[in-house]
């Protein structure tokens, strides 16, 4: 599994999450607030901040420009974990995290009648998801799917609409040498995987905020004949628990603000 960052697609959904616009140069936007204290109990840990100007678009006499700030996160704890598990021969970042704030000149709530605001808030939306499966197919995923499209309540009070997909981690295996000269294979296989990305409106500005977690625990029993006396059985079992992680994404998604 040397795709170190598989499931890193959130770290630049949120940059790409308007892709299509022209860029240009304007001021940084301020960074989404994300609950901090459920990333810190969750053993979370931020590994990547930026800020893009990504819109610039014109609806009828009105210009619209837009800039974004996203901050992504790994889930540590769980990644120290499964490293443990296979002796350091796993070391990817199972579950993540991202969160973007998209701010507007004029904000939406300035734009004059209220032109453009919902033919804006769609092509976010539409965006957004077209950035994340696009941003997965690069990171290795294969048999990307959406499998429902719904809503969330954010802790705000705002309803988010929400889209969740489903893919495949193709897992390529690992080695353990038991000998010199002998060493047992865990062959490849895949993993399932499930991604979710919520867009909602917030004060004046657009909040992008979801992330990745594998939707299966990973585990395997090989046996290797390394003579005729001797047969070594390697039982992997990485203790993944799919539901946690389900839940704890969403509740760190309906956290930002």
């Amino acid at each position: 599994m040397n795709r170190r960052d598989y499931l890193l697609a959130g770290a630049t959904l949120g940059t790409a999450g308007l892709a299509g616009c022209s860029f240009l140069a304007a001021a940084e936007a301020p960074p989404p607030d994300v609950p901090k204290q459920r990333l810190e109990d969750g053993g979370w840990t931020r590994t990547d901040q930026s800020s893009e100007t990504v819109f610039d678009r014109s609806y009828g006499p009105v210009s619209v420009e837009a800039v974004s700030s996203t901050v992504q996160y790994a889930d540590e704890q769980l990644q120290e974990r499964v490293a443990s598990r296979t002796l350091d021969q796993v070391q990817t970042a199972l579950s993540v995290f991202f969160a973007t704030r998209v701010d507007f000149s004029p904000n939406l709530d300035n734009l004059p009648a209220g032109v453009g605001r919902e033919e804006l808030l769609a092509e976010v939306r539409t965006n957004a998801r077209d950035s994340f499966e696009q941003q997965m197919e690069a990171q290795g995923l294969t048999d990307i799917e959406k499998s429902s499209e719904g809503t969330i309540d954010i802790d705000t009070g705002e309803t988010a609409e929400t889209v969740e997909l489903s893919a495949v981690y193709p897992f390529e295996g690992i080695a353990f040498d038991v000998t010199d000269s002998e060493a047992v294979e865990i062959p490849s296989s895949d993993i399932d995987i499930s991604a979710m990305f919520a867009v909602w409106h917030h004060g004046d500005f657009v909040i992008i905020s979801g992330g990745a977690y594998p939707v299966q625990n990973f585990e395997q029993v090989v046996e290797s004949e390394l003579s005729d006396g001797i047969t070594v059985t390697v039982d992997v079992d990485l203790g993944l628990q799919p539901d946690t992680y389900r839940t704890e994404v969403r509740n760190l998604v309906t956290g930002v603000e």
